[in-house]
């Protein structure tokens, strides 16, 4: 991972938890050069399809909001498209099972070929393996590391963010979790501290 100094997190808020029938209401960017963040950034996405309450729940977003401060869902596909067609590699927390779905799915309702997702890093596999001492093997994709390390059942072996945030010892406020933009810097917090301990 020290041969990974610049990158780009991506995190995304969703109307509910199925791709198919969800979207992608809010994207968070960080851009990270040389170990710095460089660029941090976010957007609303107008979506046609109601916000599941629990999920209204837990990001606190309303239709009111996307419609008074939301982009188009193709501006925001060719934005989010671009962002990692320019980063050395991209990486976010939990993204093989909830957001790279999601994109996916995106790419298909607007025909647009997605990206090459299958190297991007995924911080909660990190952190799952580190706890668990499992590495990712030689010539291993991260999508089938992350799939292999989360898919195991631990009892009592969390990975969510706040989770992480606490084990690793960042001092970084969390009362904004959920925020895209907010949770894709935390992501490149926690990434930074386990790249320190493998």
């Amino acid at each position: 991972m020290s041969s990974v100094p610049s990158y780009l997190v991506f995190d995304f808020e969703t109307s509910g938890l199925e791709p198919q029938r969800d979207r992608i209401i809010q994207v968070g960017l960080c851009s990270v050069v040389n170990g710095a963040v460089t660029n941090r950034r976010g957007w609303l996405v107008r979506q046609n399809v109601a916000i599941h309450p629990e999920a209204t729940q837990r990001h606190g977003l309303t239709m009111a909001d996307l419609e008074a401060g939301g982009i188009a869902p193709r501006e925001s596909l060719v934005a989010l498209l671009d962002a990692m067609r320019e980063a050395p590699t991209c990486m976010g927390h939990n993204i093989h099972r909830f957001d790279i779905p999601f994109l996916r799915a995106e790419c298909r309702r607007f025909d647009v070929r997605p990206p090459h997702c299958t190297d991007f890093i995924d911080t909660a596999a990190l952190f799952k393996g580190w706890k668990l001492g499992e590495r990712k093997g030689p010539g291993e994709t991260f999508e089938d590391y992350a799939d292999r390390v989360l898919s195991r059942r631990v009892a009592g072996l969390r990975y969510a963010i706040p989770t992480c945030v606490t084990e690793l010892r960042i001092t970084e406020d969390t009362s904004r979790l959920h925020d895209a933009s907010h949770d894709a810097y935390v992501t490149h917090l926690i990434f930074q501290a386990l790249r320190r301990i493998l």
